[in-house]
């Protein structure tokens, strides 16, 4: 029997959406997200539409407990209640659609109705379970609104920019090494006084060899040397410690909020276009030097086509290749379509034969090399650009459109995400920390240091004799003050107890000790959460009315869904056909581990040999030897075996094929063709679908007496009416309205 009333709170709450939905009730959270009220409390008065009811009932007295305006269901409400449920306005959906959904809210507000008149609402146990909740879901909430909220904010108003910056990097390969941290540090000074001192940061960020490749090149571009005294021994200057941007003079090209720790983004963000950080700014990495460029309107992406005349890198004689690219641009100048000379010539296997449409880039997940990002994003939608060179060789670009960024609706959820992954933790700390100490929070290492000179270390407190040595007086010591609250040895033993098996090793018990002093501390913080943020008391309202509609679905319906081997069988034979073995197929297979074996016993199967002699002599799989590899029946798509052997014929043997870390040889032996299962073999599935479908019919039968019980109409002419007027074009087509009728039947 599908009991649940006694499972625990979280467990219990984790399915219970799920149960109500399987249930045909509108799921807990609905009745406080459709209609912004508690059913257990009085509606506020509304417009003068709600005169206009669209759910009427009432009960031997013509009365219901729920209270609304004219104690009805208005036409308002019902609006309302389906935007919030489904987020879009009444009349956007079809008529149809709406009748439904009538339907449905209103035998949702009779099973309320019967709630409360089970006393349900003042049940001790279930209003213990609510304030469970409310404690379970108080803290993280009063985070999210005061720490997750703002911070998503912020980022997202950073995201609408996106900068090119430049970076020195002087990495710290050794944190926990003061002398290398201060190695590091000195490091980025120097970069920082060469940058004062005029030379660029393309220049700062080079190591000698390519440093003395430049200046071959160009004598004069190294006009800003370092002068350092004599009998210096400053070393030689090694350049960036990120040799992936040093390659690129510094250059990280552009990026927006959230694609780069915090402290360079808090860096980079607080510059104006040409500034240079005037300290360095230390990451886990180490110590940066950063330079911002520019900062630009971010942009979602760009869509572009290319010609790629592929080249390698290190070429040193390009000529045949310009001329190539070049000749195929000025096709295009002199009007040839970019797109049939991109299939024609480009040398891009993956985009040429799609006229060298590359889809989208943009400066996030799809990231190009900064001279072809540079290039394409310069152009306007429809223009063609010149020649450029990346490290794949030179490539002609057409701009084909633009994606615009996405409003903060449409990023919230991936903002969260990316908050929650890489910043969450560290904010949380900080906010707990000045909780911690609005609250006067002080610690006594020693009660706890006492406290661990009473333990076996070695034991957990699955042993029930674990704290056998601590007296009263030991259990009074307090460990930590908290808002003027003492938290005590005695309450940690209690917590102990209360998670048997929790190690009694130092680094454990501080665990559990500094985890009660942050849930202690959000829990202070909290208990006002609902006067700060008053839509927090509308959540524990969805909760309560969850928690509530799903005991009565437990009393009305699961509670009378017994396991019955006899009905079972009854409806087994009812519905033989719905338990069916699918196709199935049964194979042996040969494996091996090396290629050039499996092809030789591939051959030899082909000459004649007997296949599962073969098998029992050389197969590898575990087990499989002393069955000549036989798999027996398998379901097409249960492995890739199954899926190959499927096109097979009988007896078939096709060459090997690379799975699992080997080569498989398989032979199909038969088709299992589709036929009835057992009662034995479909025995849970039976059991299951009987179930289900005995708690659809007490479901109905209870929704039906519902129904009778409070005289529930539904007026869908009044439906009809408001949606005619919001689509005047399809009046005279619309599906007529009906008259008020009972039991929500339509004229």
């Amino acid at each position: 029997m599908r009991d649940i009333r006694s499972l625990a709170p979280t467990r219990r709450f984790s399915i219970l959406s799920a149960f109500v939905l399987l249930g045909s009730l509108v799921a807990f959270t609905v009745y406080a997200a459709i209609t912004g009220s508690s059913f257990f409390s009085k509606t506020k008065p509304v417009s003068s539409r709600t005169k206009s009811a669209v759910i009427k009932g009432g009960d031997e007295k013509g009365t219901w407990v729920i209270k609304t305006s004219f104690g009805n269901i208005g036409l308002s409400e019902f609006e309302q209640a389906y935007r919030r449920m489904n987020d879009k306005y009444a009349y956007a959906t079809t008529l149809d659609s709406l009748k439904d959904f009538l339907n449905v809210y209103a035998d949702y507000r009779l099973k309320l109705e019967d709630a409360q008149r089970e006393g349900l609402d003042k049940d001790p146990k279930i209003l213990n379970e609510i304030k469970g909740y409310r404690d379970m879901l108080a803290g993280p909430y009063l985070l999210d609104k005061e720490v997750t909220e703002p911070a998503i904010k912020e980022l997202y108003r950073r995201r609408q920019f996106e900068v090119h910056a430049g970076h020195f990097l002087a990495a710290i390969h050794n944190p926990l090494d003061p002398a290398d941290t201060l190695r590091a540090y000195k490091k980025a000074m120097e970069a920082l006084h060469r940058l004062q001192n005029g030379e660029s940061m393309t220049l700062v960020v080079m190591n000698p060899a390519n440093r003395a490749l430049l200046a071959d090149r160009n004598p004069d571009i190294l006009r800003h040397p370092i002068q350092h005294p004599a009998g210096d021994t400053t070393p030689v200057w090694e350049g960036s410690d990120d040799k992936g941007s040093a390659k690129g003079g510094g250059d990280l090209g552009f990026f927006t909020g959230g694609m780069t720790v915090r402290p360079f983004e808090d860096a980079v963000y607080a510059l104006k276009p040409g500034e240079i950080t005037q300290y360095p700014v230390r990451t886990r990495f180490g110590y940066h030097i950063i330079q911002l460029y520019e900062i630009i309107p971010r942009i979602g992406g760009v869509k572009v086509h290319h010609i790629l005349v592929q080249m390698a890198p290190e070429t040193e004689d390009t000529s045949k290749y310009w001329h190539k690219i070049d000749s195929l641009y000025q096709a295009i100048q002199h009007g040839a379509n970019f797109e049939q000379v991109a299939r024609e010539s480009s040398e891009d296997p993956k985009t040429s034969k799609e006229g060298g449409d590359m889809g989208y880039i943009n400066r996030e997940d799809h990231r190009a090399e900064l001279s072809f990002d540079h290039a394409a994003y310069s152009l306007k939608d429809g223009e063609v650009s010149g020649i450029i060179r990346t490290s794949f060789g030179y490539h002609i670009i057409k701009r084909v459109g633009t994606i615009p960024a996405k409003t903060y609706d449409e990023e919230k959820d991936l903002l969260k995400q990316m908050y929650k992954r890489y910043y969450f933790n560290e904010d949380r700390e900080k906010r707990l920390t000045l909780l911690k100490a609005k609250y006067n929070f002080k610690f006594d290492s020693s009660a706890v240091t006492y406290f661990l000179s009473k333990l076996d270390s070695s034991r957990t407190s699955l042993d029930s004799s674990w704290s056998k040595k601590l007296t009263p007086a030991d259990k009074g010591h307090v460990i930590f003050h908290l808002n003027g609250e003492g938290w005590t040895v005695g309450a940690l033993v209690d917590s102990l107890n209360a998670q048997p098996g929790y190690a009694l090793a130092r680094n454990t018990l501080y665990e559990l000790i500094n985890k009660t002093i942050e849930d202690r501390t959000l829990e202070i913080a909290s208990r006002d959460v609902s006067k700060a943020y008053p839509e927090f008391d509308q959540i524990m309202k969805d909760y309560r009315n969850g928690i509530i509609l799903f005991e009565l679905e437990n009393k009305r319906v699961w509670s009378k869904v017994v396991p019955d081997s006899a009905k079972e069988m009854s409806y087994y034979l009812e519905h033989k056909a719905k338990f069916l073995w699918p196709e199935r197929i049964d194979l042996s297979e040969i494996f091996i581990v090396s290629d050039s074996l499996a092809r030789q016993i591939y051959q030899r199967i082909l000459a004649g040999e007997n296949f599962d002699s073969l098998a029992k002599k050389y197969t590898e799989r575990p087990g499989y030897k002393e069955k000549a590899g036989h798999w027996g029946i398998l379901q097409k798509d249960e492995n890739e075996l199954a899926r190959r052997a499927f096109g097979f014929v009988v007896d078939e043997v096709k060459e090997p094929f690379s799975f699992q870390g080997g080569y498989s040889i398989v032979r199909l032996n038969r088709r299992d063709p589709i036929h009835p299962k057992t009662f034995e073999e479909a025995r849970q599935e039976v059991a299951s679908q009987y179930q289900d479908d005995r708690a659809s019919q007490l479901r109905a039968e209870w929704v039906t007496a519902l129904r009778k019980k409070y005289k529930r109409q539904l007026n869908t002419t009044l439906i009809t009416q408001q949606w005619e007027k919001n689509h005047p074009a399809t009046v005279g087509t619309a599906t007529p309205g009906s008259s008020v009728t009972p039991e929500g039947k339509t004229n």
